[in-house]
Formats: C-alpha cells, structure tokens, sequence
C-alpha cells in the first residue's frame, strides 16, 4: 500500500491562505486610510472656508464699531453744542443784563472770529488754541447783583481755561471756582460751578483805562 504525506500541500495551502488574507487586511487598511484622508481633506477645506467667513464678517463688525463710535462722537458734539446754544438762547430770551454781557460770555465760548478779535484774546491771556467744544453751560442764574454758572467739561485744564476767561471779562467780576467735579463714565467728563457778581455798566473792563 503506497502511503503519500500531504502534511507540506497542507502547510503550503496555509501559508498560501495567510498571505491571501494580510493582502487582504492591507488592502482593506488602504481604502480606509484613502477614506480618512478624504474626508479630512473635506472638512479641512470646510474649516477654512468657515473661517475665512468669521474673518469676512469680524472685518465688517469691526467697520461697523468704527462707524458707530464716529455716529456717538458726532452725536455727543452735537448735544453739547445745543445745551450750550439753549443756554444761551435762554438768557437772549430772557434779557439778563444787556446784550453785551451776553455777547461777551458767547465770545469766551467761541474760537477768534478773525486776527484782530485774535490779538484782542491774547492781551487778555487767552488760550486762542483752545477747542471751545470741549466746554459747554448748562445752567446761568443770577441772584441779585450776582450770577451762578454750572457747565461741564472735558477735564479740569479746559475749566481752567474759562475762569482764566471770566476772570478778565468786563461784565463778570470777583468769579470765583466753586466746585469741579470728574464725572467718569464712558465720556470722562468733569462738572463744574462758578460763582461771581455782575457789572452791567462794564466798570470791570480791564481795557477801560485805556480807552479813557
């Protein structure tokens, strides 16, 4: 009886079977890995787009900040500039004390309206650089032959500034700082009170002797 070992076709067949099967298990690996790559790709490209879109519409919130905080400044401007122009209407309408007086405190609330009112500031010690925005009335009272004043101002050299000015004026005398308080907030502002007498002769002319 012939006797034939196939225990090597066995171990052959197995091996074959192995390889087969790591050839198989690597492919499978592949297409996965091509698969993720894929799909990091894709949301990688998504990312950028989302992000250059963040960036687009950050660039326009930033636009629309300036734009908004220029609209404020100007609206800011615009209410100080009418609180001091109602004060000063209110005093025309009123009639206190001649119209010179009222003349003189709207020119110390005004910039040199040509070289000569210039020179005439400077005599008088007058800052003539000085931005008379940054200065406005909110309140004049008289009180006998005195007067009250309360305003606001950026910071106390621009209050500093106006008693310089009332302190030479010809209608105002014996003006006098009260009080001067830093406000805070988004502004920074500082509120003020002056006090003094009335002249509405204009004997407190400091130019009257040499006019005579």
């Amino acid at each position: 009886m012939i006797r034939v070992n196939l225990l090597p076709v066995r171990k052959a067949r197995r091996r074959s079977q192995g390889r087969m099967q790591l050839i198989l298990f690597g492919g499978v690996i592949a297409i996965l890995m091509a698969i993720l790559a894929v799909i990091h790709l894709y949301y990688n490209d998504q990312l950028t787009q989302w992000q250059d879109r963040v960036a687009e519409s950050q660039a326009v919130i930033d636009s629309l900040e300036e734009e908004t905080a220029g609209i404020e400044g100007l609206e800011r401007e615009a209410e100080m500039l009418a609180a001091q122009l109602g004060v000063l209407n209110d005093l025309e309408a009123r009639r206190v004390g001649p119209v010179q007086m009222m003349d003189e405190l709207q020119a110390m609330l005004s910039p040199p309206r040509d070289e000569e009112d210039r020179v005439a500031q400077l005599r008088r010690d007058w800052n003539v650089e000085w931005d008379t925005r940054r200065l406005w009335i909110e309140d004049f009272s008289e009180t006998g032959d005195g007067f009250s004043l309360n305003g606001y101002a950026g910071n106390a050299d621009d209050v500093a500034e106006f008693l310089q000015r009332m302190t030479t004026a010809v209608y105002f005398n014996d003006v006098e700082l009260d009080y001067i308080d830093r406000q805070g907030g988004a502004h920074d502002l500082v509120s003020f009170r002056l006090y003094g007498d009335l002249s509405y002769t204009g004997f407190g002319d400091p130019d009257s002797d040499d006019e005579s």
